[in-house]
């Protein structure tokens, strides 16, 4: 939940990672459902940001109803090379969320 009134009804998902020996299992859906569930009984949405190229992580977003709003540009930088990163957010109000959720 984000801190102050305006912002109650606001969830953020940050830092979600799963080890490269332990993909392609169904861990991240797992861990992504769990946090989305306890979400769900506290927050009306949910947003989160993900490197653009990122698209493992942006497909599983979009398969629970995330969708983009919009991209900050040159989010982060590591050396020389800089992240554009994608914004995006999962209302739960949304019949989308309903539906593909699970």
């Amino acid at each position: 939940m984000q801190e102050g009134r305006p912002n109650a009804h606001k969830g953020r998902l940050f830092g979600m990672y799963v080890r490269p020996a332990s993909r392609n299992r169904g861990i991240g859906r797992l861990l992504l459902n769990a946090a989305l569930d306890a979400a769900r009984e506290n927050v009306e949405l949910v947003q989160l940001s993900v490197v653009r190229d990122n698209q493992p992580a942006r497909h599983l977003y979009e398969s629970v109803g995330f969708r983009d709003y919009g991209v900050e540009t040159k989010a982060s930088k590591y050396d020389d090379r800089y992240y554009d990163e994608e914004l995006m957010v999962l209302d739960f109000g949304l019949p989308d969320f309903l539906s593909t959720h699970r």
